[in-house]
């Protein structure tokens, strides 16, 4: 399942900078050390050990949306607000709207 991004001006490279940063930040790890890093992993390697959420990877796209973000499972309704809060606070500062659209 992926999440579509559409950025509406008037900076839509600070906007896309800013996406790419929120997705970067949701990719840490935490740093307690290798040996709980390969405990959570074993126990449920889907989630996302900074973020306990299941997001994959955000790509910049060329075309009728602007920013993907992929999802490693189906997102919940309270992980999809979540998501959208986050964006949210991102973009807070460009001057970017968007709409944004989750399917298969």
């Amino acid at each position: 399942m992926k999440s579509y991004i559409k950025l509406y001006g008037p900076s839509i490279e600070k906007g896309l900078i800013s996406l790419e940063n929120l997705l970067k930040k949701m990719e840490k790890r935490y740093s307690y050390g290798n040996m709980i890093t390969h405990i959570i992993s074993v126990v449920e390697p889907s989630i996302d050990l900074m973020t306990g959420k299941i997001i994959g990877k955000g790509t910049v796209e060329i075309g009728e949306y602007d920013f993907v973000i992929e999802w490693k499972q189906t997102p919940t309704k309270k992980q999809l607000l979540s998501l959208i809060r986050k964006i949210d606070e991102a973009l807070l500062y460009t001057g970017c709207r968007y709409t944004i659209a989750t399917k298969d």
